[in-house]
């Protein structure tokens, strides 16, 4: 039986379309559409380094560069918006695929087809939340898809701003998708898989926020 990536299928109908996938020999089309959602991210986030979103610290800072220098770091700036935009995708893609292919020895292709669909929710955030932050000033870890916007009024630590930003509408939803397909293709419990699941998540989050409290901008 050969298996086609249909990934809106594998978000709305996740049951339906991941059964079939258990019986696939054949996964097809997978490498074009993890592309198409990897080209989606790059887009998304080249618009928001071209319109200059997330620079408030950067532009906080122009005096302190010569202008050669601000055209610089603004371009690196740029750079790394589109970069991110490709590799993290790509590790959270790979990465998660590899975990769950070593707890529950899943078809390691098959895993990238799950993990495509999860990782086009999160483009999907990240489209939606653009047009907020363009016409109303909204910073990513106040989005009002998370739990982001309760941080302020927790704590003052931007290490737990991004933790509760991790806690959003489409991260749940991906997360249930991803119970959903592992239930077809494996036989494990499934407090098992919603563990395992949440556990990997976390991490994520855990990493994500990690690395936003390191000072980058100290290094231009």
């Amino acid at each position: 039986m050969i298996y086609h990536v249909e990934l809106l299928k594998g978000m709305f109908r996740p049951k339906i379309k991941f059964s079939q996938l258990k019986e696939a020999e054949y996964v097809k089309n997978i490498t074009g559409k993890i592309l198409l959602v990897l080209l989606l991210s790059a887009i998304i986030s080249f618009l928001r380094a071209y319109y200059g979103i997330g620079t408030e610290e950067l532009i906080g800072k122009m005096e302190q560069y010569t202008k050669e220098q601000f055209v610089l770091a603004q371009f690196f700036f740029a750079l790394g918006h589109v970069l991110g935009g490709l590799i993290i995708p790509l590790l959270f893609l790979f990465l998660s695929s590899a975990i769950f292919f070593f707890l529950f020895d899943v078809n390691f292709v098959k895993l990238l087809a799950i993990h495509a669909s999860v990782l086009l929710i999160y483009v999907l955030e990240e489209i939606l939340l653009f047009p907020l932050q363009l016409f109303l000033g909204i910073k990513d870890t106040f989005s009002p898809f998370t739990l982001g916007v309760l941080g302020p009024y927790i704590t003052d630590s931007p290490f737990v701003w991004t933790l509760l930003r991790s806690i959003s509408l489409f991260s749940i939803w991906a997360m249930l998708i991803q119970m959903v397909a592992l239930e077809q293709l494996t036989e494990k419990p499934k407090r098992a898989i919603m563990t395992a699941v949440i556990a990997v998540y976390v991490f994520f989050a855990l990493l994500s926020a990690i690395l936003t409290d390191i000072p980058f901008e100290k290094l231009l």
